[in-house]
Parts: structure tokens; C-alpha cells; sequence
């Protein structure tokens, strides 16, 4: 069902007062928008639905500068520094870290909440998107080092759980496509269940975590992947998540004397010329990504072959 931003709004104002997510039969106390964007079930007991929200809150303020996130997780009673019974207690608590007067935090609570309500209604957001196997990609973070003699990429997941239940969830591997074997290493937050350190060819490898998630719940993982020099030469560095994922950063880097002269983004909503910065790198963000579609850069190495390329 299509979610209205100002019933949504409404709702989130509403759940803010007295103990916040932390109220006693919270599931009584959201209302259809919020269960649509949290993929909360008909079924769900309250503890069920506050880990629920949790999770949703958690995981859309995340791209949020710090004081939003703050205003939208400390009257929701979500930051556990504020756990006052009353949420003129925790606006008070916030004035006073931030240095402001109350009306002043108000109004930026407010512009946290509309952020918040911004990122569940735009086109393309969606929730409960999860494979049969009950989780999602929340976020994942890639740098792709370039720069060295074998390049290197470092992944950094978080999974969201969408069902009671998962610990185990196979390498998503958004690695791209090579021709030869990828070392992959557990960086933190998981075990490979074939060994901390193996030879892949992608797919096979299953993660598996510290405990089981409920619903709601999110953890983090990073993986270490040593590829075949092969993949420094390609004009494409792209990926593929095999389910719907929240946010996609991704950074590349480059030899620092020899950046390419042409970057361009391949995927997503926005296309063009993309900069590299004065260390060398490159750094696009896609935000909802479709399972099976390429989201990355492509490079041109230098003016001639920009040239030949137009002429082509």
C-alpha cells in the first residue's frame, strides 16, 4: 500500500511520547504506515514490533549527519544515554548536549523526523523486501583498492533480519565477475564456514554469524577479498547484491599518479562525470539497489583512449 508522509508523520509524533519504543504494548501503539515501512505483521507480538521499528529507525538514519540522528533516536527513546520516562526529560536532555534552547531542538527534531519520513515515502523505498530466507542488506560499504600490486576489496555488510531466526546467510559476493580464484578473509563479525581463509569462485560461501537475529535486528560483517590482477585492468569496476539493498557506497582508489582521465557512474538513478579526488579516489553512493543490476564506474585511462572512444 502507498504510505501517506503526513500519516506517517503523524504516527511517529504520536509514538515519541511518554517511554517512546520503549512503551509497553507497542504494538498497539503503531499505526498501519508504520507497520507498512517497518513490515510489521498482522501477527507480531510487541517486542516483535519494537524490534521491528528499531531496526527500520536504525538503519534510515544512518546516512543522516549526527545531530539528526540524534533528534530522531533520543525522543524516540532509542538512544540509551536518555532513557528518561518522559519526553520533555529527553528534549531537555538534548537541548543541553547540543547547547540550544528547547524550541530550537524541537524544530530539529522535527527536521530529523521529516528526513526520516522523506526516505520511507520516496519512490522505490520499500520494506519487507527480503528473500525467502528472511533478511535483507541494509547497508554495504565497499572500498576497491587499485592502487597496489593485487587489488583489494573490502566489504563491509549489514544484514537486516526480517524473520526470527537467521544466522547464516550466504557471501553475497558483490565482488565483480573474474576469470581467476578471489582469497577471501573474515575481517570481523562473522566466520566463513568453509574457513577463516580459502580460495572462491563465486558463489558457494556461507557466512555465518555470532547468534541469531530476530526480527528487526541488523548485525554487521566485513570481508577481506584479494582478487586476480586481472581486475586493475578493466574499464568497468562494477557490482551486483543478488537482493534489494537500502545504500550501496562505494569507493574506489587509485593509483594516485595515475588516475584515469574519465570516471563515470554506471546504475542508479543519476548518471555523468564522477571526480576523483586529490588522493586518488572515487566515491558514488546508490540508494535501493535491484538484485541482478550493475552499480559501479566506469574509467577511461587516459585522453587518447577518451578520444578513440568518441570516435568509435
Amino acid at each position: 500500500m502507498a504510505v501517506s508522509s503526513e500519516v506517517l508523520m503523524d504516527e511517529l509524533k504520536a509514538l515519541r511520547r511518554g517511554r517512546g519504543v520503549q512503551a509497553p504494548g507497542i504494538d498497539r501503539l503503531v499505526g498501519p504506515a508504520l507497520r507498512e515501512v517497518c513490515g510489521i505483521g498482522e501477527h507480531d507480538g510487541a517486542e516483535v514490533v519494537r524490534e521491528k521499528v528499531v531496526g527500520w529507525v536504525a538503519g534510515s538514519v544512518r546516512a543522516l549527519p549526527e545531530d539528526l540522528r540524534l533528534a530522531v533516536t533520543t525522543p524516540l527513546a532509542l538512544n540509551p544515554e536518555a532513557q528518561h520516562v518522559f519526553l520533555a526529560h529527553r528534549v531537555q536532555w538534548l537541548a543541553e548536549l547540543m547547547g540550544r534552547d528547547a524550541r530550537t531542538v524541537r524544530r530539529r527534531i522535527d527536521d530529523g523526523l521529516t528526513r526520516l519520513v522523506e526516505a520511507a515515502v520516496r519512490p522505490g523505498a520499500r520494506r519487507g523486501r527480503g528473500a525467502r530466507d528472511g533478511w535483507r542488506v541494509g547497508r554495504l560499504q565497499v572500498l576497491l583498492r587499485l592502487d597496489g600490486p593485487v587489488p583489494l576489496c573490502t566489504e563491509r555488510w549489514t544484514v537486516v533480519a526480517e524473520e526470527d531466526g537467521v544466522q547464516e546467510v550466504p557471501w553475497p559476493g558483490p565482488v565483480p565477475e573474474s576469470t581467476g580464484e578471489q582469497d577471501v578473509r573474515v575481517a570481523h563479525g562473522a566466520v566463513l564456514m568453509s574457513g577463516e581463509r580459502s580460495p572462491a569462485r563465486r558463489p558457494g560461501f556461507r557466512v555465518r554469524l555470532p547468534r541469531s537475529l530476530r526480527a528487526g535486528e541488523s548485525h554487521e560483517f566485513a570481508l577481506d577479498v584479494r582478487m586476480p590482477r586481472v581486475q586493475a585492468l578493466r574499464p568497468a569496476h562494477v557490482f551486483r547484491t543478488p537482493r534489494p539493498c537500502d545504500r550501496l557506497d562505494l569507493v574506489v582508489r587509485f593509483d594516485v599518479d595515475r588516475p584515469p582521465a574519465l570516471v563515470t557512474r554506471v546504475g542508479g538513478e543519476f548518471d555523468g562525470a564522477v571526480a576523483v579526488n586529490s588522493v586518488g579516489e572515487v566515491e558514488v553512493t546508490f540508494l535501493d539497489t535491484v538484485p541482478g543490476r550493475e552499480y559501479g564506474i566506469r574509467c577511461v585511462a587516459d585522453a587518447r583512449s577518451r578520444t578513440e572512444r568518441r570516435t568509435g
